[in-house]
Protein backbone atom coordinates (compact mmCIF):
# COMPACT_ATOMS: atom_id res chain seq x y z
CA UNK A 1 0.00 0.00 0.00
CA UNK A 2 2.81 2.22 0.80
CA UNK A 3 4.55 1.89 -2.65
CA UNK A 4 0.82 2.65 -4.20
CA UNK A 5 0.48 5.58 -2.44
CA UNK A 6 4.29 6.92 -2.62
CA UNK A 7 3.77 5.94 -6.91
CA UNK A 8 0.30 8.03 -6.83
CA UNK A 9 2.31 11.08 -4.64
CA UNK A 10 5.35 11.13 -7.36
CA UNK A 11 2.93 11.33 -10.24
CA UNK A 12 0.69 14.21 -9.01
CA UNK A 13 3.87 16.43 -8.01
CA UNK A 14 5.24 15.82 -11.27
CA UNK A 15 1.92 16.14 -13.26
CA UNK A 16 1.35 18.83 -11.30
CA UNK A 17 4.68 20.63 -11.95
CA UNK A 18 4.68 20.26 -15.38
CA UNK A 19 1.21 21.23 -15.58
CA UNK A 20 1.73 24.95 -13.97
CA UNK A 21 4.71 25.69 -15.99
CA UNK A 22 3.76 28.88 -17.90
CA UNK A 23 4.93 29.37 -21.13
CA UNK A 24 6.40 32.79 -22.69
CA UNK A 25 4.14 35.38 -23.12
CA UNK A 26 4.93 37.13 -26.70
CA UNK A 27 6.03 40.91 -26.17
CA UNK A 28 4.71 42.91 -29.27
CA UNK A 29 6.18 45.85 -29.41
CA UNK A 30 7.73 48.83 -31.84
CA UNK A 31 11.27 49.16 -32.42
CA UNK A 32 12.95 52.29 -30.70
CA UNK A 33 12.84 54.18 -34.07
CA UNK A 34 9.27 52.35 -35.16
CA UNK A 35 10.01 51.20 -38.51
CA UNK A 36 9.49 47.65 -37.42
CA UNK A 37 7.29 45.76 -34.85
CA UNK A 38 9.64 43.06 -32.87
CA UNK A 39 8.01 39.95 -31.29
CA UNK A 40 10.30 38.99 -28.38
CA UNK A 41 10.20 36.34 -25.53
CA UNK A 42 9.63 33.48 -28.09
CA UNK A 43 9.99 29.75 -27.20
CA UNK A 44 12.46 27.49 -28.37
CA UNK A 45 9.64 25.18 -30.21
CA UNK A 46 8.20 28.46 -32.02
CA UNK A 47 11.81 29.78 -33.19
CA UNK A 48 12.26 26.16 -34.39
CA UNK A 49 9.08 26.11 -36.59
CA UNK A 50 9.16 30.20 -37.67
CA UNK A 51 12.70 29.46 -39.35
CA UNK A 52 11.80 26.68 -41.37
CA UNK A 53 8.87 28.68 -42.42
CA UNK A 54 8.16 29.90 -45.95
CA UNK A 55 6.71 33.52 -46.35
CA UNK A 56 3.66 32.34 -47.33
CA UNK A 57 3.36 30.20 -44.12
CA UNK A 58 4.99 33.07 -41.82
CA UNK A 59 1.63 35.39 -43.00
CA UNK A 60 -0.55 33.13 -41.81
CA UNK A 61 1.29 33.17 -38.41
CA UNK A 62 1.58 37.21 -38.04
CA UNK A 63 -1.12 39.49 -39.53
CA UNK A 64 -0.30 43.23 -39.33
CA UNK A 65 -3.36 45.72 -40.46
CA UNK A 66 -3.91 48.92 -39.91
CA UNK A 67 -7.05 50.51 -38.16
CA UNK A 68 -9.16 53.00 -39.77
CA UNK A 69 -9.92 56.47 -37.76
CA UNK A 70 -13.54 54.86 -36.75
CA UNK A 71 -12.45 51.30 -36.69
CA UNK A 72 -15.77 50.27 -37.70
CA UNK A 73 -14.53 50.23 -41.55
CA UNK A 74 -12.29 47.02 -42.82
CA UNK A 75 -8.76 46.86 -41.82
CA UNK A 76 -6.31 47.17 -44.23
CA UNK A 77 -3.07 44.55 -44.47
CA UNK A 78 0.19 45.25 -44.15
CA UNK A 79 2.65 43.52 -46.31
CA UNK A 80 6.60 43.46 -45.13
CA UNK A 81 9.31 41.10 -44.52
CA UNK A 82 10.06 39.05 -41.46
CA UNK A 83 13.13 37.81 -40.11
CA UNK A 84 14.67 36.59 -37.16
CA UNK A 85 17.72 37.60 -34.87
CA UNK A 86 18.60 35.74 -31.89
CA UNK A 87 15.35 35.44 -30.67
CA UNK A 88 13.55 38.24 -31.76
CA UNK A 89 11.65 38.36 -34.56
CA UNK A 90 10.75 40.92 -36.80
CA UNK A 91 8.10 42.55 -39.31
CA UNK A 92 9.22 45.05 -41.40
CA UNK A 93 6.19 46.70 -43.39
CA UNK A 94 6.93 47.56 -46.93
CA UNK A 95 5.62 51.08 -46.73
CA UNK A 96 6.79 53.14 -43.39
CA UNK A 97 4.39 52.89 -40.39
CA UNK A 98 2.51 56.78 -40.29
CA UNK A 99 2.80 58.35 -37.26
CA UNK A 100 -0.29 58.96 -35.47
CA UNK A 101 -2.15 55.74 -36.78
CA UNK A 102 -2.69 52.35 -34.87
CA UNK A 103 -2.16 49.12 -35.80
CA UNK A 104 -3.82 45.92 -34.94
CA UNK A 105 -1.21 42.94 -34.54
CA UNK A 106 -2.50 39.30 -35.03
CA UNK A 107 -0.43 37.03 -34.19
CA UNK A 108 -0.24 32.76 -33.54
CA UNK A 109 3.26 32.76 -32.17
CA UNK A 110 3.39 30.73 -28.38
CA UNK A 111 -0.26 29.76 -28.85
CA UNK A 112 -1.76 26.99 -27.43
CA UNK A 113 -5.84 25.87 -27.41
CA UNK A 114 -5.55 27.01 -23.86
CA UNK A 115 -3.67 28.08 -20.98
CA UNK A 116 -3.49 25.61 -17.78
CA UNK A 117 -6.70 27.14 -15.95
CA UNK A 118 -8.37 26.64 -19.39
CA UNK A 119 -7.65 23.33 -19.29
CA UNK A 120 -8.82 22.70 -15.51
CA UNK A 121 -11.82 24.45 -15.77
CA UNK A 122 -12.60 22.53 -19.08
CA UNK A 123 -12.80 25.75 -20.93
CA UNK A 124 -10.35 24.05 -23.91
CA UNK A 125 -11.57 25.78 -27.62
CA UNK A 126 -11.17 24.02 -30.84
CA UNK A 127 -9.27 26.50 -32.10
CA UNK A 128 -5.69 28.29 -31.38
CA UNK A 129 -5.79 31.37 -29.14
CA UNK A 130 -4.57 34.10 -31.12
CA UNK A 131 -2.58 37.15 -29.27
CA UNK A 132 -3.78 40.29 -30.29
CA UNK A 133 -2.38 43.48 -29.60
CA UNK A 134 -2.99 47.29 -30.95
CA UNK A 135 -0.16 49.61 -31.56
CA UNK A 136 -0.06 53.08 -32.14
CA UNK A 137 2.58 54.72 -33.97
CA UNK A 138 3.92 58.26 -32.42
Amino acid sequence: MFSKLTLFAICCFVFSSCSLKKGKEVEINFSTDSTAILFTGLDEVTLFRVKEQTDSLLQELITVSELNEDRKAQEIAIKGKTFIKNDTLAFIPDLPFESGRSYLIKTLLNSSFGKTEDILKGDVGKSIKQKEKILVRK
